[in-house]
Parts: C-alpha cells; structure tokens; sequence
C-alpha cells in the first residue's frame, strides 16, 4: 500500500541538466569577455563536465573553468552570484511533471520533495515551477540540516506526512542519496534513470526503474 510519494528535486522533476544548459548559455552571452578564450559550446559543456550534474559547488567550478582558459581571476565572485540570483529563471521541468503531479494529487495522495540544497537557490527553483503549489511539503536539506542519503531526513519527510516510511515511495535519479537512502528506511523507490546506468559497485536497485515521470502512476496503480 502506497500512501503518499516523495520526489527528488534536480534531474528528477526538475530537468536540472537542460535548465543549466540555458542558463550557461545566456551568462556566456553576458560574461564572454571575462571568461578567457573560449566558445561559448566549449565553456559550456566543460562546465557542464566540471559540475559533475550538481556534485560539484560552484565556487570550486568556477575559477576552475576560468583558470582553464585564461579567463579574468576575479571574474568568478561575479558569475557565481550571478548563478546564485538568475538559474531559476531558466528552469525546465521534465516531460509530464505537472500532469504526473496532478494525478497522484487526484487519488488523495499527499506528495513531498526532499531534496539536498541550499534553502534560497532550491526554494527559487521550485517556485520557478509552482512546486509549492501542488506539494504538501518541501524538505532542503540546508534548511532541515540533515543531507541525503541520511535516513533521518526521509523519515522526517513521512512524519510530516502522517504516513511509515514503509507506506511511502521515493522517486529520484541519485542511486545513493535518493534510491538506497529512501529504501534504507523501508520505503518502496522508483529510481528516475535517465541516461545513467547503476553503479556496478553499488548493492542493487532495489525498487522499480522508470524512464518518465508518468510510469510513476502505473506504480502506484499496481500497489494501491
């Protein structure tokens, strides 16, 4: 029995990847004379590769791109707070979000995201999408100082919600902080694959694979 679904943020309703894409191109578009010899595909797709889909702080990424291609030292402080203020603004949902989040919201289901974070730069995210409108609760992980994968954080998300974790299922694109912490609480998981494949060193997925946000209602349609 599933009674409520948690989600992951970044790379799971949010197509973080295509949103930085489009924000990276428009900073180039604004910043290229600081940034060294560079085009604006190269910067962008070894900023991309440096950031290592969001596993990287960006006031490491950046002075190391601009070091990399003679771009102005000082530069960074200004790109960063550029990032900081103006990302959101370019945010891409993923295919079927708000239809997928509707429906699970029209069997009775209360819907949260957990999500690892900074407060303000997640928070503007998630507004850019009326996240806030159609979830029962939001968990950042600066906010609630707790991080994924700590089992803490997702229990406490399932608290909140009224329902045992057991009755819960987590869907996200993190092998690590979303699939193994989410079922190290007894929670069911749908891991968002994308183009990823599982970590060979990693013990097993132990829940569902899913491609679309959609094929979340079919799993919810065989366990309700």
């Amino acid at each position: 029995m599933i009674d409520a679904v948690l989600f992951d943020l970044d790379e799971t309703l949010l197509d973080r990847t295509a949103s930085l894409r489009a924000f990276l191109a428009d900073q180039f578009g604004r910043h290229a004379g600081s940034l060294g010899n560079v085009g604006m595909e190269q910067w962008r797709e070894h900023f991309l590769a440096l950031d290592r889909r969001g596993q990287v702080l960006k006031t490491i990424v950046y002075p190391a791109i601009l070091a990399e291609f003679g771009g102005e030292a000082g530069a960074y402080q200004t790109l960063f707070a550029d990032y900081a203020s103006r990302c959101s603004a370019f945010a891409v949902p993923f295919d079927a979000m708000l239809s997928t989040l509707i429906a699970i919201r029209s069997m009775g289901l209360p819907i949260a995201i957990v999500t690892n974070g900074g407060t303000e730069f997640q928070t503007k995210s998630i507004e850019a999408l009326d996240l806030h409108k159609l979830t029962d609760a939001i968990f950042i992980s600066e906010r609630e100082g707790l991080r994924k994968p700590d089992p803490a954080l997702f229990v406490r998300a399932a608290e909140q919600l009224g329902v045992p974790p057991e009755r819960c299922l987590f869907v996200g694109d993190n092998p690590v902080a979303d699939i193994l912490g989410a079922a190290a609480t007894g929670m069911r998981t749908a891991w968002f694959r994308g183009a990823q494949q599982w970590p060979r060193e990693l013990p097993p997925n132990p829940g569902a694979t899913i491609d679309r946000l959609d094929e979340v209602l079919g799993l919810l349609a065989g366990v309700r």
